[in-house]
């Protein structure tokens, strides 16, 4: 089950890329993660997310969307803001890059967050935290995590770290 829903995650971070961006990802690479530490990503947004499934057992999670240097999520950014017709906004300063990548993300989440609902995992995602700011995705034992990498051509690789926390029972 978790890697069918880090799949809908992937399938639509690809789709929304290309529809804000105008740009075809060339490839999409899922690996279950298996470290418990998790990498340690330079930039990124965390996005907590908690839910309920089918059996009433309550669950959560969260995901980074990540990127190696502010150079590269300002180089997303921008192919992004230039589709859209926006790229005279995007200075190039922080919080003009934040503004786009986390409407990129907002979208994304949207789209997965009604997917894992069809599928009978009611799912409340809260805001991305600040998207140009160190984060670490560790996780406990137990935890299902997955590494989901998006290369596009003549572009920096986006990658979004998803992690499933042990389920817990109702209190």
């Amino acid at each position: 089950m978790h890697r069918r829903l880090a799949e809908i995650l992937g399938r639509h971070a690809a789709s929304v890329f290309k529809s804000m961006s105008g740009l075809e990802p060339d490839r999409l690479e899922i690996v279950e993660a298996v470290d418990s530490e998790g990498p340690r990503y330079p930039l990124g947004a965390r996005v907590d997310f908690k839910g309920r499934d089918k059996n009433e057992r309550l669950w959560e999670g969260f995901l980074v969307c990540a990127f190696e240097t502010v150079e590269r999520a300002k180089d997303i950014a921008m192919a992004i803001a230039s589709q859209l017709g926006v790229a005279e906004s995007v200075s190039g300063t922080v919080d003009s890059v934040d503004q786009v990548l986390a409407e990129f993300l907002n979208v994304v989440i949207g789209l997965t967050c009604t997917d894992w609902i069809e599928r009978g995992l009611e799912t409340e995602f809260d805001p991305p935290e600040m998207i140009l700011s160190r984060q670490e995705a560790g996780f406990e034992p137990g935890a299902k995590a997955f590494h989901l990498t998006m290369t596009i051509e003549g572009h920096p690789t986006v990658s979004f770290f998803l992690v499933f926390l042990p389920l817990k029972d109702e209190a």
